[in-house]
């Protein structure tokens, strides 16, 4: 009984498996070489020759349809690896992109780092600066201060002076 793609041919009553078109077309050749052996001596010449022949073509289609199964396993893995590398290339790309982000960012909280240190440096010389101010200002205050104390006392030795020194010239005066 022939299909589409093979041959149908039974192992065991009740169980049926379709023949590759390679095989099938090999049974056929060796049919024909064993129609021509049986019509030259008889059919006791391929008795024996006949079920070692099957089994063979059997052996063959399985492992036939086994390389097959192999194929198309193998070009299933090729595309999965094909799949594997695309992602591991785009994963690959999206780390650098990531590391270079990171790169940058760690760039940018250095200069922002040294930029507030040197913030904080200016404002603690600021700092330093108007204390240093408020300090000469209280000094300078207090300089003045003591400069109109001291020219204070100064009249007032002046005028005790003076007035010492009219007194006595009064006391000389009358006393002449």
């Amino acid at each position: 009984m022939e299909l589409e793609d093979g041959v149908v041919y039974q192992d065991d009553p009740g169980t049926s498996a379709m023949m590759s078109e390679r095989v099938s077309g090999l049974a056929n050749s060796i049919y024909r070489e064993f129609e021509k052996l049986i019509g030259k001596y008889d059919e006791d010449a391929v008795k024996e020759l006949m079920p070692l022949v099957v089994a063979v073509l059997e052996n063959l289609d399985s492992v036939f349809a086994e390389n097959q199964e192999h194929e198309v396993e193998l070009e299933l893995l090729k595309e999965d690896n094909e799949q594997l590398i695309t992602q591991y290339e785009r994963e690959k790309a999206l780390r650098k992109h990531a590391e270079e982000k990171f790169m940058e960012f760690e760039d940018s909280q250095e200069q922002e780092k040294k930029d507030l240190q040197n913030h904080v440096g200016r404002m603690e010389m600021e700092e330093r600066e108007s204390e240093l101010k408020k300090e000469f200002n209280s000094l300078h205050q207090r300089h003045t201060e003591m400069i109109h104390n001291y020219m204070e006392h100064v009249e007032r030795i002046k005028l005790h002076q003076m007035s010492v020194a009219d007194s006595s010239d009064s006391g000389t005066l009358g006393r002449v």
